[in-house]
């Protein structure tokens, strides 16, 4: 238990004390303390924080995109100096500080992202607009003004059901998980990674080089690179309105509906607001069996997925996109603040590493005093 370790101190202070006879001032043993308590404390705060910690996955689309040309700012600079008969005097000195071009677009949830140009035209062309010029003038700005352009999504997007124009993006958002490392009865067996790959479970996708990832993940099956793009869009527009993201695994049904409970524990049971579905498809590209799993508390849309594609299992990715989208509107992820009171140990390398540093602290502090 982590608790030991702010015993050190003032374990130390009794040895100083009772072992080596020490009669110097008690403000040696107070700066022992004080220098060795908010050690273990400031250690104890950061392992537990990156314990509970977790990184979940959500969509949005871009709604503005910009660009601005470089510039030279003009910073003004108050210095002091000394002149020959030693009087000092105040001057003013103007530093020209560079700013290179910038590219950053605004998604639909009011993050502000950097970018590069070929993601900016990309993003003009699936718009199909021209951006407009913008200036900005002052007295900070080397020649009084500086350039650019923007594009903002027009308001008419989105009057169909699913409208192709829409420019889908995938953010990381930390959030608190007390479950990955506790040992309540919610928590998963743990898979090593090199253990899920040789069993052919899927590891998260990467944020790719145009700020968007997968979430339909097969490599046994082929998907369209069209429908891929569609279900971004789900996760982009819909999914954030219900904040959930959207993963379609595909496995060979050959592995068995038992893959799922594997792939479920790879996963830790899933982020917060993931809805996960299972697919196994054989070679002739009928779905044998359906395994869907998230944390809401009600399971309804989970039962009602994986019979659709039972009652359907010759795929049509577009019947069951319009089928999804119109069904999963009530779906509520679940709030992990219900698992507050969960307790969570720290792994044991994070006690040893706390042990170890405190220990050298107490150390290095005994020396100190009695030298």
């Amino acid at each position: 238990m982590v608790a030991f370790a702010y015993l050190f101190p003032l374990i130390t202070c009794l040895l100083l004390k009772f072992g080596f006879q020490f009669g110097g001032e008690w403000k040696y043993y107070f700066w022992i303390i004080l220098s060795g308590e908010p050690l273990v404390a400031g250690l104890h705060c950061l392992f537990y924080y990156c314990t509970i910690r977790s990184e979940e996955y959500i969509g949005s689309l871009v709604q503005r995109i910009q660009y601005e040309a470089p510039w030279t700012e003009l910073q003004h600079h108050t210095v002091t100096r000394r002149d020959s008969n030693g009087k000092t005097y105040s001057t003013t000195e103007i530093r020209h500080v560079y700013h290179p071009e910038r590219y950053h677009f605004v998604t639909s949830l009011g993050s502000t992202v950097n970018t590069d140009g070929r993601f900016y035209h990309y993003v003009l062309k699936q718009w199909g607009v021209k951006a407009f010029p913008l200036s900005w003038s002052g007295n900070t700005i080397k020649g009084g003004i500086r350039y650019g352009h923007a594009a903002v999504m027009p308001p008419t997007f989105g009057m169909t059901f699913d409208d192709q124009r829409w420019v889908s993006v995938t953010q990381k958002h930390s959030y608190v998980n007390k479950i990955k490392n506790s040992n309540s009865i919610f928590k998963h067996r743990k898979i090593a990674r090199q253990d899920a790959l040789e069993l052919g479970l899927y590891d998260y996708p990467p944020i790719g080089a145009f700020h968007d990832a997968e979430c339909i993940l097969s490599n046994s099956f082929p998907v369209d690179e069209g429908i891929r793009r569609l279900f971004r869009r789900f996760n982009g527009k819909h999914g954030a309105q219900i904040q959930m993201r959207l993963y379609i695994l595909v496995f060979p049904d050959s592995k068995g509906v038992g893959v799922s409970e594997l792939q479920k524990a790879f996963w830790q049971g899933g982020h917060k607001n993931e809805f996960v579905i299972c697919l196994g498809i054989s070679s002739s590209g009928k779905v044998e069996w359906a395994r869907v799993f998230s944390w809401s508390d009600n399971q309804h849309l989970e039962v009602e997925t994986a019979n659709w594609f039972l009652k359907n299992p010759y795929l049509n990715w577009n019947t069951f996109y319009q089928w999804f989208v119109s069904h999963s509107r009530n779906w509520r992820r679940k709030e992990f603040s219900d698992f507050k009171y969960i307790n969570v140990s720290l792994p044991l390398w994070q006690l040893l590493t706390i042990y170890s540093v405190s220990i050298l602290e107490n150390l290095i502090a005994l020396k100190i005093v009695l030298a």
